[in-house]
């Protein structure tokens, strides 16, 4: 509101974020005194109505999603009906309750506490009438990341005994009380965290020590919890005692073992287990979660984010391509309490997939790269893709934000069902009605120099051949999270091309040097095109540009026609040779001009044979194609050295 009423009256957006650093919080009015080495955090606040008390405990539950002790007491000679509701607020919203006493006037202080404690559990409170020793107590025996709140005096500096007026200020207690440092072992906290969700999911109450959720036994790391699921082509029970040699901690099954073993717990169904235990993890987190979905890019984008998000909090991403219903509650059942920011990607192949995903990320911040010809097989048209994708949309976060591309041909259909979620849109593109858009570009010999409007401010960015909406999409991100742009300005390793997705090598092989550009984990037309223009626009002297590309898969009844309007691409783009692998690629092959036509590769074996007498020092080649043509095993080959391809 402040905000609003700032722009109202004038002011610029920088002029408001300058001035709100300035502003300080209203004294004890929930405000933060102390944070503890064991990463506790102590609040004061004014709250003595149940009103106010039942405010600053959700405001506190909601933004730290941590346990919440609370230090409180009721005024005597006041309205008596309000104790019992305070008390059962108190009871509902906070794992431990100090009770104490608060100004008890002329009431006996012992009554008033009693008539509080009825309404307790009593496994959680601590009758302690010496104000200043329960919150010495309070805070001496706080937990990891836990939040103490000293509630119904906030600034006040005196306690009303009736006749006998005390001296007392909460805030000065806060800060004489002394706490021993020490290392703070966050794994404590994780084995802790974990123990608490395993034991909700199964219904227990054991103390389980792990850290790290797998169901790959191959990715077993020592004190890991594996989940033993049954797939298509292996079953993880095939493995279970294979991951406890390998120092798994525990192995979560649904069939039985005749062979009895303690780190063995039986349940019934494991894939529920998975997406349970990932739900919970969730749930407990109080970082900035980030899910990102669309037809290419999201890969690249969610890496980039994470590189450069982890430059200013601690950051977790989902490893590798983990975006479907293993990869994405594997993703989610890791998250630690020492993240600030969570990236998650979330893919489909199916109408629906998403909205399932993106229910268990619930992400505060979502984005859309962009819609286009991918997993096309499986829809009638592209607006059954762009639909698909917009249902991130239903799972934001109440108040979240959606982040589009201005310039996609479904932006105004993205937009509008993100308005009619009362969803705060931010649009990155090329088009000057994008909200982060690119200004100028300057073209070198191993990238570009880019110049960004980025709402309220400029910023100048050196990178190599990474995909222009890429960056203009993490630009996007940070300004949402109202993060320094020119901290990245400075390092552009952050936003290199990731293996698979445009990394650029230097390869040397048949007796000379040349580039490599990895585009090879998978394609469709829309990042094919894109890859295409990338290699296209780098510049050469006295050296030629070559296309190593592979079938284009998934697209169904409209295999043929992708594959030929390829043909026009390539034929006005700057490359000088294409070769193919792949049935499909020979229709892209056919419709392009001879002077361009390279070999065509029958087996990936075939190589070395062809490019040994084509590959000149400097030369540049680009491999592209979907996944399941091998062409990413033929390039990762490559890149080791590998004397064979294959």
């Amino acid at each position: 509101m402040a905000a609003s009423a700032a722009k109202i009256s004038g002011l610029k957006n920088k002029q408001i974020k300058i001035n709100f650093k300035k502003i300080k919080s209203v004294n004890g009015r929930l405000q933060l005194i102390k944070k503890l080495p064991n990463k506790a955090k102590i609040f004061i606040d004014y709250a003595h109505t149940p009103d106010a008390l039942l405010a600053i405990l959700k405001s506190l539950k909601k933004f730290y999603k941590s346990n919440i002790t609370l230090v409180f007491g009721c005024g005597g000679d006041r309205d008596k009906k309000k104790r019992p509701i305070m008390a059962k607020i108190a009871n509902k919203f906070c794992n431990k309750i100090y009770v104490t006493d608060d100004n008890p006037r002329n009431e006996n202080p012992k009554k008033i506490r009693k008539a509080l404690i009825k309404y307790l559990d009593k496994r959680k409170y601590i009758e302690i009438g010496n104000r200043s020793k329960a919150i010495e107590s309070a805070i001496l025996n706080s937990k990891e990341y836990e939040i103490v709140v000293i509630a119904g005096k906030g600034h006040e500096t005196y306690q009303d005994y009736g006749k006998k007026i005390i001296n007392i200020s909460d805030k000065k207690i806060i800060k004489k009380t002394k706490v021993k440092k020490y290392n703070f072992i966050s794994e404590k906290y994780r084995y802790l965290n974990n123990s608490i969700i395993l034991n909700k999911v199964i219904k227990k109450n054991n103390n389980y020590k792990f850290k790290g959720v797998t169901i790959n036994s191959k990715e077993v790391k020592k004190n890991n919890l594996f989940i033993a699921i049954k797939g298509e082509k292996k079953d993880g029970h095939d493995f279970v005692f294979n991951a406890i040699k390998k120092g798994a901690s525990y192995c979560v099954v649904s069939k039985k073992f005749r062979k009895k073993n303690k780190k063995i717990i039986q349940i019934k169904n494991t894939k529920s287990f998975l997406n349970k235990f990932a739900i919970l993890n969730r749930e407990r987190s109080n970082a900035k979660i980030i899910g990102v979905t669309g037809s290419a890019g999201k890969t690249t984008v969610k890496t980039i984010l994470a590189n450069v998000l982890n430059s200013f909090e601690p950051t977790y991403c989902s490893p590798k391509s983990y975006n479907n219903h293993y990869g994405v509650p594997i993703s989610l059942s890791n998250i630690e309490k020492k993240h600030k920011f969570c990236v998650f990607e979330v893919g489909m192949s199916k109408p629906g997939e998403i909205n399932t995903l993106s229910a268990m990320v619930k992400p505060d911040i979502g984005i859309i790269t962009n819609v286009a010809e991918a997993h096309i097989e499986n829809f009638k048209n592209l607006k059954g893709i762009a639909d698909a994708k917009s249902e991130i949309i239903n799972n934001i976060e109440k108040k979240g934000t959606l982040i589009i591309n201005q310039d996609d041909k479904f932006y105004k259909t993205l937009k509008k069902k993100a308005d009619d979620k009362e969803l705060k849109t931010i649009t990155f593109g090329k088009s000057k009605k994008s909200d982060i858009r690119l200004i100028k570009i300057k073209k070198l010999k191993t990238g570009s120099i880019l110049k960004i409007k980025a709402l309220d401010e400029s910023v100048v960015l050196k990178i190599k051949n990474t995909n222009i909406y890429s960056i203009l999409c993490v630009i996007a991100v940070l300004k949402e999270l109202n993060l320094n742009l020119q901290k990245i300005s400075k390092n552009i390793k952050f936003l290199e091309p990731i293996k698979g997705r445009g990394k650029e090598y230097n390869i040397k092989r048949f007796k000379t040097k040349f580039y490599l550009i990895d585009e090879s984990y998978n394609a469709n037309p829309f990042s094919v095109k894109q890859s295409i223009q990338n290699l296209s626009n780098i510049k050469i002297k006295n050296s030629k540009k070559y296309l190593l590309l592979g079938d284009m898969l998934e697209l169904g009844n409209k295999t043929d026609h992708y594959h030929k309007k390829l043909s026009k691409i390539i034929n006005n783009a700057d490359i000088d040779k294409l070769f193919i692998y792949g049935n499909n690629a020979l229709n892209t092959y056919k419709h392009i001009r001879k002077i361009k036509r390279g070999n065509i590769l029958q087996h990936k074996s075939d190589f070395d044979e062809i490019f040994s007498n084509i590959i000149k020092k400097n030369d540049y080649l680009m491999i592209k194609g979907s996944n399941a043509t091998g062409l990413n095993q033929l390039t990762n080959n490559i890149i080791k050295g590998s004397v064979n391809v294959i």
